[in-house]
């Protein structure tokens, strides 16, 4: 029967060979080389199906041969597995490596070998016309990505965190967008603990060691707090303690963008499959899906399938659940059924342990009065520590000299002005009404009803702590109150915060304590 005929007879499908398939005499050795690859190629389709094949395989993958005596190809030689770059190859490499073999050990005989290789590294070119695009070149972010970086497409973006020998990493939404930076990723082991996290990190430290126990687990708290520290160290700590676990971390606007271009593009499957096959998947920014209702139902249906597997979930955000209305009642109920941890701006000995590490990494010798002196003043977060450790050690740099307390009071003076800025009275106001949602200009009216008198005895509380207005001036702004009655209301409010009473804020009741954390979360952000 003529070979057409045989392919037409099984579907279009090549069938399975013998091993003195490749003995073809009567052609020229490099059809003879192609020949073999196709045949190859043929029978790995056969053996996966051919929708399996094009979506691991497809155009991502070119396979060849390789023989010491292209003569006598029957004497054995190597097929060659080409994929785009080191971090597809890995995942290819030891999810089908037997599948592989087989095939060509079906094709060629046992005295044939399989080779895999990236395609920088040889200059293959039989390539399979593939059905559909490759999932590979779909899920795969970065074309060359190194195994040790942490990549980043643009701000937050899709990590593929550090790999430990025998890890895996699974491949990347679609859209996961093009390499943006490259930084080692940050572990747990360099993150400075304290009053102020202490909470969060222990959570991350369970989640890491026995996953699916508090899954989903959110952290939450202001930006500058180490929150994206946090989720990166947990990724390599999961690694190190369950080699081979597959992990993601991705930011929630690169899940959301994935996910609309998979949708719009007809790979949902493959955008399912890449989420849905994590031991660990962690995301950042979880305020940003707020309002996003098609994303939302996909996160939901994603967090749904990954807790039934037992599998472990980390969220982070910039505020606590309770502030997030716009995830919408079924998904928060889900997130709140695991473990929330808050972590509060640092405190000074947090402040103080981020100088010190950040100094002893860069080599960088700081007096003590210098490191003090940093802690003090930059105050509002993480980062703006590491700013000024920058302006210290690029200022002893360009002058030659070692960094002291004279010197750093010169180089940070207008660091130190912009981290003590005032805040007024009207930002206090903005921050209650923002935080609850409260009408603006209400907590300057008459009004003495509860869900207003609350909100306004909050903020004459907060004026006192966070401002120098005297108390004539706080009385006079909300609603031309005596001095008295912002006395009153700070007394008042101390004993709320005491007993750690619930208060009328609007049309809500709040922990006293968490609702003096949100507007304080609220003045940092503005």
């Amino acid at each position: 029967m003529a070979k057409a005929a045989v392919i037409a007879e099984n579907g279009g499908i090549m069938p399975s060979y013998t091993p003195n398939a490749c003995d073809d005499g009567g052609r020229s050795q490099e059809r003879d080389l192609k020949t073999v690859a196709k045949r190859v190629e043929a029978a790995l389709r056969e053996r996966l199906g051919a929708e399996r094949y094009a979506v691991w395989f497809g155009d991502a993958v070119a396979i060849d041969v390789e023989t010491p005596n292209p003569e006598a190809a029957a004497d054995g030689g190597s097929i060659i597995v080409s994929v785009g770059n080191a971090f597809s190859q890995e995942w290819l490499k030891r999810t089908f490596h037997a599948d592989v073999e087989a095939a060509v050990q079906g094709v060629c005989g046992h005295d044939w070998s399989v080779a895999w290789r990236t395609a920088a590294s040889t200059a293959i070119a039989v390539v399979a016309t593939p059905t559909k695009p490759s999932a590979l070149s779909e899920l795969s972010p970065v074309a060359k990505a190194s195994s040790h970086d942490v990549v980043r497409p643009q701000r937050t973006g899709t990590i593929s965190p550090r790999r430990q020998p025998g890890s895996r990493t699974v491949p990347a939404p679609a859209g996961a967008g093009e390499l943006a930076t490259r930084r080692p990723a940050a572990g747990l082991e360099s993150f400075v603990v304290g009053p102020s996290n202490r909470m969060a990190f222990a959570a991350v430290e369970i989640a890491a060691t026995r996953p699916g126990e508090m899954s989903p687990l959110v952290i939450h708290g202001p930006s500058g707090v180490g929150k994206s520290h946090l989720l990166e160290g947990i990724c390599g700590r999961f690694r190190e303690l369950h080699p081979g676990a597959a992990t993601l971390l991705l930011s929630a606007e690169q899940f959301t963008t994935s996910f609309l271009q998979a949708l719009h593009g007809s790979g949902l499957p493959g955008f399912r499959r890449g989420c849905r096959n994590a031991d660990l998947l962690v995301i950042d920014d979880l305020q940003f899906f707020a309002g996003k209702r098609a994303t939302l139902m996909e996160v939901q249906q994603t967090v749904d399938a990954l807790h039934r597997q037992g599998r472990q979930l980390v969220f982070a955000s910039d505020r606590d659940l309770s502030a997030l209305d716009g995830l919408g009642p079924d998904l928060l109920t889900r997130l709140r059924g695991g473990m929330t941890a808050r972590i509060e701006p640092p405190d000074y000995d947090v402040r103080r342990g981020i100088v010190l590490a950040v100094a002893a990494k860069r080599g960088l010798s700081l007096p003590d009065e210098v490191i003090h002196y940093v802690a003090t003043h930059m105050t509002r977060h993480a980062r703006e520590l590491l700013g000024a450790l920058n302006r210290l050690e690029a200022t002893s740099h360009m002058l030659g000299l070692p960094v002291t307390l004279g010197m750093a009071e010169e180089a940070l003076a207008d660091l130190v002005r912009s981290s003590a800025r005032s805040v007024r009275l009207a930002d206090i106001e903005r921050a209650v009404c923002a935080a609850f949602g409260i009408e603006s200009g209400s907590l300057q009216s008459a009004k003495r009803a509860r869900t207003v008198n609350h909100p306004r005895m909050l903020a004459m509380f907060l004026a006192r702590r966070h401002t120098t207005s005297a108390l004539s001036e706080i009385g006079s702004y909300f609603g031309r109150r005596s001095h008295s009655t912002v006395i009153s209301a700070q007394k008042t409010v101390g004993e709320w915060v005491t007993q750690r009473s619930r208060i009328v804020l609007a049309d809500a009741t709040w922990d006293v304590e968490e609702a003096i954390r949100r507007v304080e979360d609220v003045l940092r952000a503005s």
